[in-house]
């Protein structure tokens, strides 16, 4: 018997969150700045350029070379940023990642913890799948996670 499949199977929506350390302006900051991010985690990042508009200005596009699962990817993505919020979204436009996705957008929020010192980190994808055989991203997830790990090292051990 055939079954009829929504666009409920292909849209879907990923969240994590972590703590860390450092403070939360700083680790905003860090990835908003991210020119020097190849140095900082070159275990993640293989390369990052500005392709159109300033880096600094909401609404420039970027390319980065990224690993992913052992394999070098490509992404070119727009970014937009709301510095009082803390709050990037790279909306992916070409690559490696079009693939498997119609729409895929990572949004990163940093905010300072309620008590105490350091601050949460929260990662969101958002993304549509092509088709059903797309794989549901948890790649990106970890990858997030990792980027996570690897800038709070960086920005702590500079504290």
């Amino acid at each position: 018997m055939a079954h009829a499949h929504g666009i409920s199977g292909l849209v879907g929506k990923l969240i994590t969150e972590s703590e860390v350390n450092c403070n939360a302006d700083k680790f905003y900051q860090m990835f908003k700045h991210d020119e020097n991010i190849t140095n900082i985690i070159p275990h993640i990042y293989t390369s990052f350029k500005v392709v159109e508009g300033d880096g600094l200005i909401s609404g420039c596009t970027k390319e980065w070379g990224y690993l992913s699962e052992g394999k070098a990817r490509i992404v070119k993505e727009q970014t937009t940023f709301d510095d009082e919020t803390r709050t990037i979204h790279h909306c992916a436009k070409a690559g490696d990642m079009m693939n498997d996705y119609k729409k895929f957008v990572l949004t990163l929020v940093v905010n300072p913890k309620a008590h105490g010192q350091g601050s949460t980190v929260k990662w969101i994808i958002d993304y549509e799948k092509i088709n059903e055989d797309s794989p549901v991203p948890f790649a990106y997830l970890s990858l997030c996670i990792k980027i996570t790990e690897g800038l709070n090292s960086h920005i702590y051990a500079s504290e």
